[in-house]
């Protein structure tokens, strides 16, 4: 999926770049997937599953750019990593083809700046311009501040999956499952 970057001054004074990555971006990627997952616990992933090799990312980054129908976003905020996000098809049958999947993450000290809005925003006009009409997203029930920028951009809560996450301590978190037409 195609994407040209984007510069954005932020409120705070500092610039944010959202682009594709690059295969040269593949270990300052898995260094940031492996530090953004152990901040915080509403993520799915944590760092103990993120195992791939540089080598394997890079290729991962490749597929992803050369793929018509999934798109991966970072933002760089002064040069420096701050968050990504993902948008990937919810399925390969014919029946599922309108509807799309978006995930974003950013490091915690990056948070409540503006930067999630302009990923999300970013891969929500990419899936309407590859065709899709409906994104999805699940969010941990309790992070209100990703529930409240998810509605703010027009997603809405259509159901609850409880226990959807099991922690090491025996607790668990539910996923809201959240959706936004885009035709």
């Amino acid at each position: 999926m195609e994407f040209l970057s984007k510069t954005t001054v932020l409120k705070s004074g500092g610039t944010c770049t959202i682009r594709r990555p690059e295969a040269s971006d593949a270990e300052r990627l898995l260094r940031y997937q492996k530090e953004s997952s152990g901040e915080t616990p509403y993520l799915v992933a944590g760092p103990e599953d993120i195992g791939w090799t540089v080598e394997e990312q890079a290729a991962r980054i490749v597929r992803w750019n050369d793929s018509p129908s999934r798109l991966r976003l970072i933002a760089e905020v002064d040069g420096g990593l701050a968050g990504a996000a993902v948008l990937y098809p919810v399925g390969a049958q014919e029946r599922l083809r309108h509807r799309c999947c978006v995930d974003i993450t950013l490091y915690q000290r990056f948070c409540g700046k503006g930067i999630g809005t302009l990923l999300l925003r970013e891969l929500l006009s990419a899936a309407k311009a590859a065709g899709y009409e409906q994104a999805e997203l699940e969010v941990v029930s309790t992070n209100a501040p990703a529930v409240a920028l998810y509605r703010k951009l027009g997603f809405e809560t259509v159901g609850t999956l409880p226990q959807a996450m099991k922690y090491k301590d025996g607790t668990y978190a539910s996923f809201l499952l959240m959706v936004r037409r885009l035709a």
